[in-house]
């Protein structure tokens, strides 16, 4: 192994082991410090004692079986429960983003890995360092990806089916899979079906059944909180004084996914390199952020591998601009907020967040699109010859 190489190896090494080892000096510190796990744990001890879970928007909203899935991180002693948590999240977007760079990069992969951290771990920190979910959804459907790409069905299934274990939000995810990947569609139905039936195996039937009729009333308080703001399409629009909600809101989603839908089996049909992937990861992760309720800045967890493996292909075809805008779009959603907070105050610095994100989205959807032509012209052009 040359010197270089080496040295970005051991680059791209620090860049994941640092914050591992920061979050066991935080852990250790306070375990449970600007955490959301007390919530996990607060109702996997209900679920454990057969209780009512679901609080309303503010507490628990994920499906059932996310509490057995936690309880076995819970059985641990505390510390290491927070730890093993933080750790998954990292191990598994490490484990998928170098996996997925060394799909793209020809040369240079521990380079190439550098670049892909960077642009992607940064903004997935402070939902890691709180514990949330969002962060383990992120490496799911990374993971899923290299498999998909691979065409490995029931594999990519299984992490799909755990995205939505971790959050329902997984839910657009594996609906553009199918459209992407066809083979995928009555596997992801079985995966879909067995993480809705796998609580009755482990719970009495009453008991899960009184857990969905309060889950489904959960998602009802979750698509539109009342008094509360977030970093999806409205925090773009609120600029401009407008809100879309009601009907609208809902009519606007299921356009919006439709289009997407369709946008991303055309281009399937006219690719199979890894454009193909990343097209549905970055369009899966994009709808999640601008569609979806409650998504939070910390939230962007699950859009950040997107920017990081598609600089990590233009870098590869040599589109020095294109890179350049993904180190814009990446640092800027990391770093404008906090510069703001500073000159004009944390209620100011919050309110631009819920804004710049999803801006950034928009732009990140336009840079996919423009991706889609492209894909679409070469397919003619080998057509005609």
């Amino acid at each position: 192994m040359e010197k270089t190489e080496k040295q970005w190896r051991s680059v791209a090494w620090a860049i994941w082991l640092i914050p591992m080892a920061l979050v066991v000096g935080i852990v250790i510190s306070n375990p449970l410090a600007r955490s959301v796990t007390p919530i996990y744990h607060d109702a996997v001890t209900n679920w454990w004692a057969q209780h009512p879970v679901y609080t309303g928007s503010s507490g628990f909203n994920y499906l059932p079986l996310f509490l057995p899935g936690f309880g076995l991180f819970a059985l641990l002693p505390l510390v290491i429960c927070e730890i093993l948590w933080r750790w998954a999240a990292l191990a598994g977007l490490g484990f998928g983003l170098w996996r997925c760079t060394n799909l793209i990069a020809s040369t240079n992969q521990y380079k190439v890995f550098a670049l892909v951290s960077v642009l992607s771990l940064p903004i997935g920190l402070s939902s890691i360092r709180n514990g949330q979910s969002s962060a383990q959804l992120a490496a799911c459907l990374v993971l899923a990806a290299l498999l998909l790409y691979r065409k490995r069905w029931w594999s990519a299934t299984f992490w799909l089916s755990l995205a939505l274990v971790c959050k329902p939000l997984a839910i657009p995810a594996i609906g553009l899979a199918v459209m992407a990947f066809p083979n995928l569609w009555w596997r992801a139905l079985l995966g879909t079906l067995a993480v809705l039936v796998a609580p009755y195996f482990l719970a009495p039937i009453s008991y899960v059944n009184e857990l969905y009729v309060s889950f489904a009333s959960n998602m009802v308080d979750c698509y539109a909180p009342v008094g509360r703001t977030f970093a999806d399409l409205n925090g773009v629009l609120r600029v401009f004084g407008l809100e879309v909600t009601g009907v609208a809101s809902l009519v606007l989603r299921v356009a919006a996914g439709v289009a997407m839908a369709l946008g991303i089996w055309f281009t399937a049909r006219n690719t199979v390199d890894i454009r193909r992937v990343l097209l549905w990861l970055g369009f899966s992760a994009s709808y999640i952020m601008l569609f979806t309720p409650m998504n939070e800045a910390n939230s962007y967890v699950m859009l950040a591998p997107a920017f990081g493996l598609w600089a990590a292909w233009y870098f590869e075809q040599r589109e020095k601009g294109m890179v350049q805008a993904f180190w814009f779009i990446s640092l800027s959603i990391l770093l404008f907020a906090d510069l703001v907070g500073l000159a004009l105050g944390k209620n100011i610095r919050n309110e631009f967040d819920k804004f710049w994100s999803p801006f950034m989205t928009l732009i990140f959807l336009g840079i996919l699109v423009a991706e889609m032509r492209r894909i679409f012209t070469e397919s003619r052009s080998r057509a005609l010859t």
